[in-house]
């Protein structure tokens, strides 16, 4: 018998880890000598801040729904965006 998969657990640790991929990618441009005040750092800060933002808005949006329709909701979007077949 198959086990029943947390979409939103999978969901949760998949955002999570796109961020952290951000936040060291932008350490290791620092790292690497790039302008802490050039237009690429300050695009990648921006980039974590808004997707921060987008995450932090799903995860307001789960306090208003039931258990099953954010499972439905988080399988749907890895589907989308690739992370599941």
């Amino acid at each position: 018998m198959r086990a029943k998969m947390n979409w939103f657990e999978i969901w949760f640790e998949d955002k999570k880890s796109i961020l952290e991929i951000m936040r060291k990618n932008t350490a290791s441009d620092l790292d690497a000598g790039y302008d802490p005040n050039g237009h690429s750092i300050r695009k990648q800060v921006v980039e974590i801040e808004e997707y921060q933002m987008k995450f932090d808005q799903q995860m307001d949006l789960f306090r208003t729904m039931e258990e099953p329709k954010i499972q439905h909701w988080c399988y749907y979007d890895l589907k989308k965006r690739g992370v599941i077949e």
